[in-house]
């Protein structure tokens, strides 16, 4: 965060009715923002792009956020809190790791669904040109949280005998999650519908006929 959006959050004082106001302002910019980012890309949109889908000013911008970059930024690591929280929430459910399996792959398919724009700009900002997006190592190492999130998961049912596997909780994270992102794409390029609970229950089925053991 810059000096001067430091500055921003300590001097901001609006209560009540202003603060409700605010946080309006804030969210309206950052939806014109991520329409106009996941349709033309980041270096094609213009502050003036955004500030006319939002119907605000420049100043009225440059008052929450520093730069375009800055919009940005705040868009991808909002969308990358809102995944991890999910996935923790997700793995903490209990239950068995197939009951586990299918609700991180429905939440997953639900999410692309409903925040499609949002998930396409995840995908764009790791996929992109390395010049192309602002802040890209800081956005690739909050996204690597969500790997880790999985791995500790993996990690803790094998230490607990839960799970037995030939293979690491790291690998494994990393294909289950490979296998997510596969799912979420096909809905965001091919415009599929969200993933049924029985297909949910099949690729958890194959996934753990590849890497469990016989217990």
């Amino acid at each position: 965060m810059t000096k001067s959006a430091k500055q921003k959050k300590v001097t901001q004082k609006e209560t009540g009715p202003k603060m409700k106001k605010s946080v309006r302002t804030k969210a309206t910019l950052l939806q014109a923002a991520l329409k106009h980012f996941s349709n033309t890309g980041y270096s094609a949109t213009s502050i003036q792009d955004i500030v006319d889908e939002a119907d605000f000013t420049k100043p009225t911008l440059y008052y929450y956020f520093d730069s375009k970059a800055d919009l940005f930024s705040a868009l991808i690591e909002e969308a990358l809190r809102d995944f991890h929280l999910l996935f923790k929430q997700t793995v903490s459910t209990g239950g068995s790791v197939r009951d586990v399996l299918m609700n991180l792959i429905l939440t997953s398919s639900r999410q692309a669904q409903e925040r499609g724009s949002l998930v396409r700009l995840i995908q764009y900002s790791f996929s992109a040109a390395e010049k192309e997006i602002p802040y890209r190592d800081k956005c690739l190492q909050e996204a690597l949280k969500l790997p880790l999130i999985l791995e500790e998961y993996f990690a803790r049912e094998i230490q607990s005998g839960n799970f037995k596997s030939k293979f690491d909780a790291h690998d494994i994270a990393e294909t289950l999650l490979g296998t997510i992102t596969h799912i979420t794409n096909k809905q965001l390029v091919r415009k599929e519908p969200p993933i049924s609970r029985k297909r949910a229950e099949m690729i958890a089925d194959m996934f753990l006929g590849g890497v469990q053991t016989a217990q």
